[in-house]
């Protein structure tokens, strides 16, 4: 695609502005003094447990600081991007949807809608069934992120392959008032605020956001709400805090391309000169989009002793979610009620070797009626009512911990979690006709141990067991045919439980300027919950895979630190984060062959230079270098194509209390894609992919007192 002169205008004035700062700031203040970074040097009591924390999991776990964040923090992709062992696929045309991926957890779902546990400081958001709307998440409600991959996130009743992302919230004792806008590419405007403050024991937090965009491609316009409020209160020996959030979230979704369209004329949707199947499949006429809307509202207590910390929380959600594919129109009206309680005790032994009780214990219950219609090919209007389900699901989950120093430097963790989900679908349209009960138990042992010669080197490894159970956008699937709607209907998929044994083995070392990390996996898994969506692209169904399927990777994350480069009180960081993702089916149908999904290498790099206090200037790479099968057969002439992606930022404090940021995304305008349709078996004619956005930015500018 050849480049446009407004592309090499703009990348000349960041190059020229960052020469024309960086010469004036050299007398500027010490490094130390940087505030583009405030947690570089300011840690807050709250990262600081967390990272205690999560060293004594002996398994692979990130840490995101929102604060470390320069550039844009206005999606989930964005903040999640650049992390060893996740890895992130843009969807829906550049909404914020996109499908996460975590040792092979529910990419393959067309949006992601299971795989992973979300959680809002240590309380599920997931819905009833385990399904969640990536969209909703706002992460810049956080301060810090904390992920904990695959079984290492046991204690927060997580049972899926990919483990769990909590959030956890800001409040006034680790953030400021501020004032933040953004405008960017193909209509892109975000406007936020945000105010805090401690009344004697008391604190408030509130947020605000409104984000809006036109899209990359026709029929992609999105945008999103968010209101948060939370109240704490604070004693000695305990403390209290409630949360309220609202979000409203609304995208058109332009659907998918032929390869050779994706390539060609990225920005068009089906139906813009496609030949019989653009007028079959016209996104003008039918409108695919997705509205939902949730509220939500919890409580979280703690209570501290010398010895020992209790945590008992609360929380409701109602959401309204209306999801429409070409094909057919989805309404869901979801109502779920949970409660998590943990006890945590520290027993000093007599030879002062220190030994560390857990008991926890989560639990949820809700409701998600939905009704299924069929959408008029001629208008797009809806034409009849297909089915109308009361969907109802429960989900208890029991565990307890014992981790044991052995001696001063290793350390024996011994767990086990206990799991039941209850799913029940009942027909109220074709007099029971569909009606269904599911019920999974099981029991998920873990051991593991964690290895610490030194103060800056640390070793684990653990081998643990997981499960996840299907939800109900996999047991009941829409099969609607384009020509002929009138003969849609509901199908029930009677679905088992996911199971895994997993092993892992990993290193994190801090060396002169070098941190480095790196973990081992090795999944087998049985009955996994696989896709294999055929014809056009809407008749998603999942199986149980009948055969065994092995989940293997290394997740590795390198950084590097260097004062006084060039000038005296410079500093230069580099990252280079390689996620290896080798997941192939044992035996069964698609014996030998490659998972769909995932690509098999993924390269990821970030540099920042600091030449003052007040300048940051970086570059940043992404690089899938090989081809990737779409579907489980692993058909050659349909795979995605390899690609890479450079990027610059900036960033600069006009004041103290005022920052300006810029990032230039793609700025090569490279002609990729960006995420496609996970098939079993594909073929060139049928639409598969998503095309990734060309060169685009974003500016900001944030206002903290």
């Amino acid at each position: 695609m050849p480049y446009n002169l407004n592309k090499y205008v703009i990348i000349s004035l960041f190059l020229g502005a960052n020469i024309l700062f960086a010469s004036q700031g050299k007398e500027d203040v010490k490094l130390d003094d940087i505030t583009i970074q405030e947690s570089v040097n300011k840690k807050n009591p709250e990262t600081i447990d967390l990272e205690n924390t999560l060293k004594e999991v002996p398994g692979g776990t990130n840490l995101i600081k929102m604060d470390d964040i320069t550039s844009s923090k206005a999606s989930i992709s964005k903040v999640l991007n650049y992390e060893p062992g996740i890895i992130v696929q843009e969807f829906f045309g550049g909404n914020d949807q996109p499908r996460i991926n975590i040792r092979g957890s529910g990419i393959q779902d067309n949006p992601v809608n299971r795989g992973i546990q979300i959680l809002y400081d240590g309380l599920a958001l997931n819905h009833p069934d385990g399904s969640f709307i990536i969209g909703m998440i706002d992460p810049e409600q956080a301060d810090h992120l904390s992920i904990y991959r695959g079984s290492n996130a046991m204690r927060y009743g997580a049972t899926t392959l990919g483990g769990a992302i909590d959030l956890n919230i800001r409040n006034a004792y680790n953030s400021s008032n501020s004032l933040a806008f953004e405008v960017g590419s193909f209509e892109f405007r975000k406007a936020k605020m945000t105010f805090a403050e401690k009344i004697g024991k008391f604190d408030y937090h509130l947020y605000a956001s409104h984000s809006q965009q036109e899209g990359f491609r026709n029929h992609s316009e999105g945008k999103r709400d968010s209101i948060a409020f939370n109240l704490g209160y604070t004693e000695e020996n305990w403390d209290n805090r409630t949360y309220f959030n609202y979000t409203k979230n609304d995208f058109d979704i332009p659907f998918l391309l032929r390869k050779e369209e994706a390539k060609n004329n990225p920005e068009l949707v089906m139906g813009e000169g496609h030949g019989p199947l653009g007028e079959l499949l016209n996104i003008s006429i039918r409108k695919p989009k997705r509205e939902s809307k949730e509220y939500r509202l919890a409580n979280k207590t703690k209570v501290f002793t010398e010895n020992s910390v209790q945590k008992i929380g609360f929380y409701t959600s109602k959401t309204e979610d209306t999801f429409r594919n070409p094909l057919t129109e989805m309404e869901t009206d979801i109502r779920n009620f949970g409660l998590d309680y943990s006890f945590n005790y520290n027993h000093l032994l007599k030879n002062n070797l220190l030994t560390n009780y857990l008991l926890f214990v989560s639990a949820n219950k809700g409701e998600m009626p939905r009704t299924y219609k069929s959408i008029n090919p001629l208008d797009g209007s809806i034409l009849r009512k297909i089915a109308d389900v009361d969907l109802d699901a429960s989900n208890v989950v029991l565990g307890g911990q014992v981790t044991q120093e052995l001696t001063s430097d290793l350390k024996a963790l011994a767990s086990v979690q206990w799991v039941l989900n209850k799913r029940e679908i009942t027909d109220n349209k074709s007099k029971n006709l569909l009606d269904s009960d599911f019920s999974y138990s099981v029991l998920n042992p873990k051991v593991g141990l964690i290895y610490e010669p030194y103060e800056d080197l640390r070793l684990y490894t653990n081998f643990s067991t997981s499960s996840e159970s299907p939800n109900f956008w996999q047991l009941a699937t829409v099969v609607a045919n384009p020509g002929n709607p009138l003969n849609d209907h509901v199908q029930i998929n009677d679905l088992k439980m996911q199971k895994a044994k997993t092993f892992e083995v990993g290193v994190s070392t801090k060396y002169e300027n070098f941190d480095f990390s790196t973990a081992f996996y090795y999944s087998e898994v049985d009955d996994e919950l696989i896709s294999v969506v055929g014809d056009f692209a809407v008749n998603g169904k999942t199986i149980n895979y009948d055969g065994k399927t092995i989940h293997k990777g290394i997740e590795l994350g390198v950084k590097h630190f260097i004062d006084s480069v060039f000038l005296e009180n410079d500093k230069f960081v580099s990252k280079l984060i390689y996620n290896y993702s080798h997941f192939t089916f044992d035996d069964g149908e698609y014996e030998g062959k490659y998972l769909a999904g995932v690509p098999k290498h993924l390269i990821q790099a970030e540099f920042g230079y600091w030449p003052n206090s007040s300048w940051y200037l970086g570059a940043n790479l992404r690089l899938q270098p090989e081809k990737t099968y779409i579907d489980h057969y692993n058909t050659e002439s349909t795979k995605q194509d390899a690609y890479y992606l450079l990027g610059l930022e900036t960033s600069y404090n006009i004041t103290k209390n005022l920052r300006l940021f810029l990032d230039l995304n793609n700025i090569t305008d490279e002609v990729y894609q960006t995420a496609y349709v996970v098939r079993g078996l594909s073929a060139p004619d049928l639409p598969n992919f998503i095309p990734g956005a060309g060169f685009n930015l974003t500016a900001g500018l944030v206002y903290k007192w």
